[in-house]
Order: C-alpha cells, then sequence, then structure tokens
C-alpha cells in the first residue's frame, strides 16, 4: 500500500540514502534496521512529509492515512482523556467509542486514577506514553513507530506487543529491542552502506545476510588491494 521509488537524500557531502525503492502490502508489519545515522529516522520523516526528498517518490492510497509516535508534547484538550479519545475516527453510527481510549490508556500504564488529570500534570514519560495512546487510537492505515517502548514498563511492554501482534494495518518499526521488533514484524528492512535490503522474516536473518555480503565485500577489497601493490 506504501510504495517508494528511486528515492535519494544527502546533507552535503553525506549520502544518507541513494535511489533506493520499496513497497510494503497490506497487512505488513516491517521492522527498519541499520547502524545510528544511516537513515532510519530521516526515511521516517520522509514518509510523514516533514522533510523533503532530493529524489524519487513516495506513492500511496488516497485514503490512506498515517500515525506516528511524535516526541513533541502538545497537547489542546482538558484532561488526559478527552486528549486520547479526541483521535478516536468518527464512527458511523454516532455511538461514543470514547471506551477504545480508555482500554489504549490502561493498557499503556494510564491507569483511571489519570484519566480526569491535565496532559500537562504528567511526568515526561507519561505524557510520551499519552502521544502513543493518541496514535493507537486514531487507528491509522499506516503506524510509524520510533522507539515505541522508551519510556513504558514491562507490563506496558507486554500489553504493546499483544496490541500490535493483533494490528490490522501496516506497521514501520524503529527500535533497538530486536525480541521486540521480531514479535511484532513480518519482515525486516535494513539501511546499510546507503541502499536498502529487506527481507521476510526476522532480523537474524537478514543480519545474516549483510554480514556474509559484508564478509565478500572485504575479501574483494583485500584482493583489489594485493593487484594494485604488483
Amino acid at each position: 500500500m506504501l510504495k517508494v521509488s528511486g528515492l535519494s537524500k544527502s546533507y552535503g557531502e553525506q549520502v544518507v540514502f541513494e535511489n533506493i525503492s520499496f513497497a510494503m502490502s497490506q497487512g505488513e508489519r516491517l521492522g527498519l534496521v541499520g547502524r545510528n545515522g544511516t537513515g532510519k529516522t530521516t526515511l521516517f520523516k520522509i514518509v510523514l512529509g516533514e522533510e523533503e526528498q532530493d529524489a524519487g517518490t513516495i506513492s500511496m492510497p488516497r485514503y490512506y492515512t498515517i500515525g506516528h509516535l511524535s516526541q513533541h508534547l502538545k497537547f489542546s484538550e482538558g484532561s488526559v482523556l478527552e486528549e486520547a479519545a479526541k483521535n478516536l475516527p468518527n464512527s458511523e453510527d454516532g455511538i461514543d467509542e470514547t471506551y477504545k481510549a480508555e482500554a489504549i490508556l490502561m493498557g499503556l500504564g494510564l491507569t483511571e486514577e489519570y484519566f480526569s488529570l491535565k496532559p500537562s500534570e504528567l511526568s515526561g514519560g507519561y505524557q510520551i506514553r499519552l502521544n502513543l495512546a493518541k496514535v493507537l487510537v486514531s487507528n491509522p492505515s499506516l503506524l510509524l513507530l520510533d522507539e515505541p517502548t522508551n519510556y513504558l514498563d514491562i507490563v506496558s511492554i507486554r500489553w504493546l506487543k499483544k496490541f500490535l501482534q493483533s494490528w490490522r494495518g501496516e506497521l514501520m518499526i524503529i527500535t533497538h529491542d530486536r525480541e521486540f521488533m521480531d514479535s511484532v514484524t513480518t519482515h525486516t528492512m535494513a539501511i546499510h552502506r546507503s541502499k536498502v535490503r529487506k527481507v521476510s522474516g526476522a532480523t537474524e536473518k537478514l543480519y545474516a545476510q549483510i554480514i556474509q555480503e559484508e564478509e565478500i565485500y572485504e575479501q574483494t577489497r583485500q584482493n583489489d588491494e594485493k593487484k594494485g601493490s604488483r
């Protein structure tokens, strides 16, 4: 449902990625990996329209919606529950679905005693949880999550894992917790040497391929150096 074609991005002399292409099919859950600074968050920002690519296109259906976990804390409602519930999709039959917001808040550790508080009264970590609840409540077509387990305790992480395992839309996730990633994704994609490599399955399968390629790359480089020194 999301298609990226020929995408390139540089910052001055630093090439982040060059002419990368990939597609996500319906219901696909993609784990995005790569060393720090390889462009994972940059890719998220380009998909969200927060940054411009140098070349290439991103296409998606007209009705497609994207939700992401923002680190920017901006609240407009008078209570935690109202803040979470404002992102609920419009109910076709007019039924009040605030209970969905309540269930997600409680899953993330924001129990009933927090519901009536002002969002500004929450600690920074709990404000991030509220932001996460707002994204999950909105039920977007594509969910972009960058380190969603930060500020969560073990119980909340366990709840989020189950929630994402039953997620019906598409998901793209960045997390240093490989076990968590593997438990909620169907595919893994690495940004490596300014290119992307995507496989069906867990991170271990992809890293094994990259290690093998690096060994071949290094052997070729050494052979070329030997030839050049003769």
